[in-house]
């Protein structure tokens, strides 16, 4: 199962660093303007998020068309050995299922990364909002 990469990963890391850096430099700015500069990067953040989602979908999709009956297993279907083609097919299928999660850890890792930096503006968010009461 190969999966053309329509993400690349190092530049979604460089990118997530920026924005988290961004909001890490917001403090110099009026108290309004950082909180929609804040809210500016969330944005980014989430629709970058929304873009590993569709990568993610498209190796689980790709994932569940490989079809794990090879010519193998149905030439042991039909000579009586159907344990060892139940055998064969199980296999399969978890070769396939390990090679989805290798393919995906790499995005999931990119999710919990933006995940901490949306937290970090609202925590960013939390402060000015408490500088100001």
């Amino acid at each position: 199962m190969q999966m053309s990469e329509t993400m690349d990963i190092n530049s979604a890391h460089q990118t997530i660093n920026q924005l988290r850096q961004q909001l890490q430099s917001i403090n110099s700015t009026p108290v309004q303007l950082q909180v929609k500069q804040i809210n500016l990067i969330q944005k980014q953040l989430r629709l970058l998020k929304k873009e590993i989602n569709l990568v993610i979908r498209e190796i689980n999709q790709n994932a569940t068309q490989a079809t794990p009956d090879s010519i193998m297993s149905v030439g042991l279907d039909i000579l009586g050995k159907r344990k060892l083609a139940g055998q064969l097919r199980q296999s399969t299928r978890r070769a396939i299922q390990a090679e989805k999660v290798a393919l995906r850890q790499p995005y999931l890792d990119l999710k919990a990364d933006i995940d901490s930096a949306l937290l970090l503006g609202d925590q960013l968010k939390l402060q000015i909002e408490q500088m100001n009461y």
